[in-house]
């Protein structure tokens, strides 16, 4: 599975009960490796995980009104809930079984969303919240290996002389032709995220390789 330049790709994205990561749980989680082969093909495989809240007094409604999740569910008042949303502690040990199945070191994983340190706050805080920060699977100090969907807009728009009136999701799926669902669900928005970079990078990839292949030190 490993790609072939060493890399592997994570597209990412959260829905939470709010937007403060020291006080707000992550209640779904999505994530989509995402390879490109030496062909240029693309191989992607997605899981999505639903966690149950850990704080009830810090729920937002206004937060569970944007991504549809229930409070009643989230808290395992429902036999839905109880069946649906996972304790964290559980989640978070799927979640580095699944990855490890990359065969690469957390130094050799791209973290990918829109808009990805929000993310990237909410999950190293739930990591620490379950003390298992030492384990937490991205190496992503000074913001290494992150890529942000509105920052390569941003360059496309500096190479074109253009420039875009919004960045959102929803506003660059539709500039860049992906197919979108309903918005505001992690499993939707991270496919959708994978999507918009990959098409993207579709015309960038073969232009950059062929003028910058040679633009790396000998490291033999």
């Amino acid at each position: 599975m490993q790609n072939h330049n060493g890399y592997t790709i994570y597209v990412v994205d959260t829905e939470t009960t709010g937007l403060e990561s020291e006080i707000h749980d992550v209640i779904e989680l999505s994530m989509l490796r995402l390879i490109f082969d030496e062909s240029g093909e693309t191989i992607q495989e997605q899981k999505t995980w639903h966690l149950k809240a850990l704080n009830p007094l810090t729920i937002q409604d206004d937060a569970l009104a944007i991504n549809n999740h229930k409070r009643e569910d989230i808290l395992h008042l429902t036999k839905y809930g109880k069946e649906t949303y996972k304790e964290p502690s559980d989640v978070l040990i799927e979640i580095e079984l699944w990855m490890m199945e990359d065969n690469v070191s957390s130094m050799d994983r791209i973290f990918v969303g829109q808009n990805p340190y929000f993310d990237i706050g909410f999950l190293k805080e739930l990591w620490k919240r379950m003390n298992t920060s030492d384990t937490f699977p991205f190496e992503l100090e000074n913001n290494n290996r992150t890529i942000d969907t509105k920052q390569i807009a941003v360059l496309i728009d500096l190479c074109t002389g253009k420039r875009r009136l919004k960045y959102n999701l929803t506003a660059l799926i539709k500039a860049f032709g992906v197919k979108g669902g309903k918005m505001h669900g992690a499993a939707v928005d991270a496919l959708c995220t994978s999507d918009l970079l990959i098409e993207m990078l579709k015309p960038l990839r073969p232009i950059i390789k062929d003028k910058f292949a040679g633009a790396y030190p000998n490291e033999s």
